[in-house]
């Protein structure tokens, strides 16, 4: 095939065309790809414009360079995603709300199908999570790292890794936009979390959905009190959820 210039850019027509030979060609993560001379030949492209499309599908997570080896195909994942975001994402109100109803709608809906699986090793994860925020809590210190593999955790029972990353991508945007975000003086975040735990453990399906949503409605009052762009300040902490 001939370069054409006429639509976009050289590179990004390169780059097109790799994806699409990836896709048809049925090659997968941990595959390798011909080599640059062979595949810019395949492709119908220069080797320059090769490069310059390699180097962005790096970038973007769809290929790997290995030292020595050549490329490879990656395996997907959202990390790039996050660590593209334009870092004034952080100064809008709205974002941060609109991080919080994706999130919100995600986790509530998905409390039915935990609640169905009942899965007893990781619920008791899950409140063994929840009793060391707490604990952290009442010393002071920071529970993020805690309360996010809580979350990780309740979700990870329905072998889905689209729902996992989506969890992790979810959570560190709105911990990276909610820095501002109060942490309430009298606590309780641990036994807010333990609740949502013992409904479901209970069997209680209703009851540990309205746990949930409730969580999120306090989260959202929270992010309430922030307005414009974060300021920091000694109340201000870690937004947690």
């Amino acid at each position: 095939m001939a370069e054409r210039t006429g639509r976009s850019p050289i590179y990004l027509e390169a780059q097109a065309r790799l994806r699409d030979f990836i896709q048809e060609t049925g090659l997968g993560p941990g595959d390798r790809l011909p080599a640059e001379s062979a595949l810019a030949e395949q492709l119908g492209v220069s080797r320059l414009s090769l490069r310059e499309a390699t180097r962005s599908l790096q970038t973007l997570g769809v290929i790997e360079a290995r030292h020595g080896n050549g490329l490879f195909v990656s395996a997907f994942s959202f990390r790039p995603l996050i660590e593209q975001l334009p870092y004034g994402l952080a100064a809008s109100g709205t974002a941060l709300e609109e991080i919080l109803t994706a999130r919100e709608a995600m986790e509530v809906g998905l409390m039915p199908a935990v609640a169905r699986l009942n899965p007893r090793a990781e619920l008791a994860e899950c409140a063994r999570l929840a009793e060391e925020m707490s604990a952290l809590e009442a010393r002071g210190e920071s529970f993020a790292e805690v309360d996010k593999r809580f979350h990780l955790s309740l979700y990870r029972t329905l072998g889905n890794p689209l729902v996992d990353n989506l969890i992790e991508v979810f959570w560190e945007l709105f911990t990276r936009l909610g820095d501002a975000i109060p942490v309430p003086p009298e606590g309780g975040r641990g036994v807010v979390h333990l609740q949502i735990i013992r409904a479901l453990q209970a069997g209680d399906a209703e009851a540990g959905i309205a746990a949930m949503q409730q969580h999120f409605d306090d989260i959202r009052v929270r992010a309430a009190l922030v307005a414009g762009p974060a300021r920091p300040s000694e109340d201000a902490g870690v937004i947690s959820g």
